[in-house]
């Protein structure tokens, strides 16, 4: 039965394969029906800036944020987890929300799976 399923990224995008891995499992699963709704929080944030990985040699999500409009799949930044300065330039993909919104996000999703 299909559920309305968080993932919270918390995780930096540049010293892990942490945060693709959610971005990846997010797109799975929308295959089963599921709702889902990224959540990127404390340094999991710097994922919704173009940091561009593969230039760093490190794993990118971009692929991945780049079918989650397709799939149905709502991503939100914390704009508390990032300078003020940086929030302009967060990718499209993203909405900003205040902490108080994703704590709401998380506290109504029927299952919650942390990165």
């Amino acid at each position: 039965m299909p559920k309305t399923v968080a993932i919270v990224i918390r995780t930096s995008p540049l010293n892990t394969l942490k945060s693709v891995e959610a971005f990846r499992l997010g797109i799975g699963l929308t295959l089963q029906g599921n709702k889902v709704k990224l959540l990127l929080t404390e340094s999991g944030a710097w994922n919704a800036l173009p940091l561009k990985g593969r230039l760093l040699e490190r794993p990118d999500a971009d692929q991945f944020i780049q079918s989650m409009e397709l799939c149905g799949v709502d991503a939100y930044v914390d704009s508390e987890s990032l300078p003020a300065s940086l929030l302009p330039g967060i990718r499209p993909e993203f909405r900003i929300r205040t902490n108080r919104e994703v704590m709401e996000i998380i506290e109504r999703a029927e299952e919650v799976i942390p990165y």
